[in-house]
């Protein structure tokens, strides 16, 4: 696609591969909107945009939420028509079974699925009318293998998956591109309070994650990456 004034906006833009990509774009010459609960961690994404000389637009929402959601739509289209739309925001809580909270489980749910839906329903609008648009679902690897201790983080992700891939039949005859990116462990805050003797220094950087996801972005007009699993060369721990 053209990346002459695109918008793109980048959910959980806050910390990890959500500021990553973000900034990776901004150096693709995007006009990149940043959104978060997390607004220390959004003004700091905006400063290692403003490093590069990208141009960043910092909205402050919670995913989970509908109303602020419907106020992130609205606080976009005043700076102007989404291109891209990155879902990133996510978050994993794990535990065995019986350890579970209703309340943990509503979280996961709300914030991994849930959100992804709200934010989609409402950016697909103009990008329907305009006959021109993306999605990034940011997955995992927990949406393809049901890995122990994760039941609410990995329905969570497998529902994402099937969400992206009804929304990708959905949205063909409008030319919106879907896709569905899958990474393996990543070395970010993500992993501060997991439990387990993880090497965060063999995971993969999100830097380079993010140039990954960048490049499916950047394919050409007629060509989408559809669904993509990043891995370290030497696979899963």
């Amino acid at each position: 696609m053209s990346k002459k004034n695109q918008i793109a906006l980048v959910t959980g833009a806050s910390s990890g591969i959500g500021q990553s990509v973000a900034v990776e774009l901004s150096t693709k010459g995007f006009e990149v909107i940043i959104s978060s609960r997390n607004i220390e961690g959004l003004n700091q994404t905006k400063k290692l945009i403003d490093s590069v000389g990208g141009n960043c637009h910092v909205i402050q929402m919670d995913i989970s939420n509908h109303e602020s959601v419907k106020k992130l739509f609205v606080e976009s289209q005043k700076i102007g028509s989404v291109d891209v739309v990155i879902n990133n925001a996510g978050l994993g809580k794990f535990d065995r079974l019986e350890n579970i909270s209703l309340e943990d489980w509503d979280m996961q749910i709300n914030v991994n699925l849930r959100g992804a839906f709200l934010v989609t329903q409402a950016f697909s609008k103009p990008m329907i009318e305009n006959k021109s648009g993306m999605f990034v679902y940011i997955n995992s690897v927990a949406g393809k293998k049901g890995y122990a201790y994760s039941s609410a983080y990995v329905t969570s992700k497998f529902g994402l998956l099937g969400f992206s891939k009804s929304m990708r039949n959905e949205l063909r005859e409008h030319n919106i591109k879907v896709i569905s990116i899958h990474p393996g462990a990543v070395d970010t805050n993500f992993w501060n309070n997991v439990k387990g003797d993880f090497p965060r220094d063999e995971m993969m950087t999100s830097k380079n994650v993010a140039k990954s996801i960048v490049h499916a972005i950047l394919a050409p007009e007629n060509i989408v990456l559809e669904e993509i699993d990043i891995q370290r060369t030497a696979g899963d721990f």
